[in-house]
């Protein structure tokens, strides 16, 4: 299901590039963009707050994602959040990030840039890049190397999205609702 919002009419905004499941549910003001995929069972709720998914992201099955009254989620380019983890809004991944299976973002927590959050784990602070963050709640556990950008390479996620999408297996995007720049 892609919807607009109930609560104030702002509709979803798709690359006409992402593969969406044929379940996922997307409400909203939420903005997706391009060779992202949305896995199985995904919910992005931008009814009352922001949702903003960047390039070659992949969002895996019954992942959450959803935001207070006007103030927004962000996932970076280059993401993975793994199987049924959680975003809460305000918060934000950045860039080459991993947020693993059954772990949660909380409101105010922000992910660094090319870092990984364990699964099971629960973030509720900012971190630093590069870093292994794990626990509950989460802290460092170890620092990466700069180097560390490669390793978490998106393309597999993107090629299959690309597979699923030329098979015919996607959600039908609503014209009005694609980005046509």
């Amino acid at each position: 299901m892609i919807i607009k919002s109930p609560f104030n009419g702002t509709v979803p905004k798709i690359h006409p590039s992402a593969f969406i499941a044929p379940d996922v549910v997307i409400i909203g003001d939420v903005e997706i963009g391009a060779y992202t995929n949305i896995w199985f069972g995904a919910k992005l709720r931008g009814d009352w707050g922001k949702i903003i998914v960047g390039n070659n992201t992949s969002i895996q099955e019954n992942v959450v994602l959803h935001s207070r009254p006007k103030e927004t989620c962000k996932i970076g380019n280059h993401v993975r959040l793994a199987h049924s983890c959680m975003c809460h809004g305000p918060c934000s991944v950045g860039d080459n990030s991993l947020v693993g299976i059954n772990a949660t973002i909380l409101q105010g927590a922000k992910l660094g840039k090319g870092s990984t959050l364990a699964g099971g784990s629960i973030l509720r602070d900012e971190t630093d890049d590069f870093c292994l963050y794990a626990g509950v709640p989460a802290i460092k556990k170890k620092e990466y190397s700069k180097n560390r950008l490669n390793e978490f390479s998106t393309n597999l996620y993107v090629e299959n999205g690309q597979k699923f999408k030329k098979a015919g297996y996607g959600h039908k995007i609503p014209k009005e609702y694609l980005i046509t720049e």
